[in-house]
């Protein structure tokens, strides 16, 4: 029981674990998506040809007018009602996010586990408060954790993501991670 804890509280008492996930939580990967949205044409931020190309395609997008048009066709003025918009939008929902949030959630399940099988009034105390102290500094992390990828759900373990394998900091929660799964 003694090895036990002692490898789970070295785990734990590296103080490169905890830059990393304050780290992490102070700025965490964010990628760059694009979007393409269909709105009404006053919503729309940026457009060009071949999005309006596209667009006429769709139902509802276009429509007869004696005003304003925005092209002619045999003759009849046409508008545009509708279009795909291009946007640009960053994210923080990424795999490597997803990851800390549940190694984080592991860990507070762990050494909740490992808290509650020790009785506090023997030997154990020494053991029992620095859990405690663990879980404290743990549960700060969760809380400062954003909530965009904190609840969403992970399918599998993302073992194999870039950022996990050669980021240093989201390397260093893998690797604590892969020590917990070791003991």
């Amino acid at each position: 029981m003694n090895r036990h804890l002692d490898n789970l509280i070295d785990i734990f008492d590296q103080q490169k674990l905890w830059i990393a996930l304050r780290s992490v939580c102070d700025n965490p990967q964010q990628e760059l998506r694009v979007e393409m949205p269909y709105v009404d044409v006053g919503q729309a931020q940026h457009m060009d040809a071949s999005m309006l190309g596209a667009s006429a395609f769709e139902p509802g997008s276009l429509a007869v007018t004696d005003r304003m048009s925005h092209f002619t066709c045999r003759k009849q003025k046409w508008r545009f009602l509708k279009a795909f918009d291009k946007r640009i939008v960053r994210r923080d929902l990424t795999p490597a996010n997803q990851f800390v949030a549940y190694f984080v959630r592991y860990s507070l399940r762990l050494l909740k586990s490992a808290a509650y099988s020790l009785n506090p009034d023997t030997e154990y105390d020494i053991y029992f408060t620095r859990l405690l102290r663990t879980i404290r500094r743990m549960n700060a992390v969760w809380d400062a954790l954003s909530p965009g990828y904190k609840f969403a759900p992970m399918d599998s373990l993302p073992i194999d993501n870039q950022m996990l394998a050669f980021e240093p900091r989201y390397h260093v929660i893998l690797e604590a991670y892969l020590a917990c799964e070791a003991i």
